[in-house]
């Protein structure tokens, strides 16, 4: 059993469209849940969007705030292979119970100095939490990026400099992520922008290794 932790204190980072397409990736081969988290509720809105479509594999999706994403996220984790938390978009009991309740942490980040400074004030929030779960594995994907600017070079450097583990993929800013949230789907039931596909099914691949 495996649990992913979606996190950032920085919005805007698309933390929630990683949480779930990674949930419905998952979703086709394993038992899945997707805990959302947030009290935005933006991925149970995405799951109620998707009942009404005809997309036919879905995670289990329920949602779970404060201390309760750990207490009862747990017990119910155990009836899953895999469980992909979106937790809160910023430092509260919410984030820090996902991060004890996880086996994987995923940071999506930003390219900007923005980002960089959020960036600072999480990492003491995870370190803090590898106190309680020292096997917590952390990994940062850059997400939103716009290839056009040096802004992202800069950014990897920074995270190199924090020690952090960058995913190798980079997940650039795209109508097609936008329009399969809207639907209720993921870029590849839309089908429509290979590279945001191929992003993802990379983004897959390196998560789960």
């Amino acid at each position: 059993m495996t649990v992913y932790a979606v996190v950032n204190t920085k919005g805007g980072v698309g933390k929630t469209t990683t949480a779930v397409h990674l949930a419905t990736m998952l979703a086709r081969t394993s038992k899945t849940l997707l805990i959302d988290g947030d009290p935005q509720a933006s991925a149970a809105s995405w799951a109620a969007w998707r009942r009404e479509t005809e997309h036919k594999t879905s995670p289990t999706t329920t949602c779970l705030t404060g201390k309760a994403i750990l207490s009862e996220g747990k017990s119910l984790a155990a009836g899953f292979d895999n469980t992909v938390v979106d937790a809160g978009g910023r430092d509260s009991s919410g984030l820090r119970s996902s991060l004890l309740l996880a086996s994987v942490a995923i940071i999506p980040v930003g390219a900007s100095n923005l980002d960089a400074a959020a960036m600072t004030d999480l990492l003491e929030v995870v370190e803090l939490a590898k106190e309680y779960n020292p096997n917590l594995i952390v990994r940062v994907l850059l997400a939103r990026v716009d290839p056009r600017t040096k802004d992202t070079g800069e950014m990897i450097e920074f995270l190199k400099e924090q020690n952090l583990n960058l995913l190798n993929t980079r997940v650039c800013e795209r109508v097609a992520y936008r329009r399969a949230i809207g639907e209720g789907a993921i870029v590849h039931e839309i089908g429509k922008d290979r590279h945001a596909i191929e992003e993802m099914d990379a983004f897959l691949e390196e998560v789960t290794k």
